[in-house]
């Protein structure tokens, strides 16, 4: 009897709910959550950065983006300035709070890497790496 085909789909949709879920409990009152953080990360690498930059390196939607953008503002994470060469774009810094945000979400994601490692070896985790890097690249328009 052979075994029934893993349900890779299923159990990679229900993990990553659970690690926002894992991340978002671990965010306190803060309100950054997991989305957040990624923006607070790309701008601590890249900051005054595009809007459209953060939003194609995050893979998010411009409406869920540009929510996101006023959530982060509203609380203070980061400002928003016009770009000097195009007034139609806009640019985002991190303020000092944001720097901060950002240092304590580092040290959440680090504790949740390290809770989702425990057990495993290098080489299981090279695979896992790779079949999941493999799935970022789909695509609508492949068969």
């Amino acid at each position: 009897m052979s075994s029934p085909e893993p349900r890779l789909v299923f159990e990679m949709m229900t993990a990553e709910r659970a690690v926002r879920r894992w991340i978002d409990g671990r965010a306190g009152d803060s309100g950054i959550g997991a989305a957040g953080a990624g923006v607070l990360f790309y701008l601590a690498a890249n900051d005054n950065a595009l809007v459209g930059d953060v939003t194609a390196a995050l893979c998010a939607s411009p409406s869920g983006m540009s929510g996101l953008i006023s959530r982060l503002e509203k609380a203070g994470f980061i400002t928003k300035s016009p770009d000097q060469a195009d007034a139609r774009a806009v640019r985002l810094t991190l303020t000092p709070s944001g720097r901060s945000a950002a240092g304590v979400a580092r040290t959440v994601v680090r504790d949740l890497n390290g809770h989702l490692t425990g057990g495993f070896s290098a080489d299981e985790l090279r695979v896992v790496a790779r079949w999941l890097a493999h799935a970022a690249t789909l695509t609508p328009d492949e068969p």
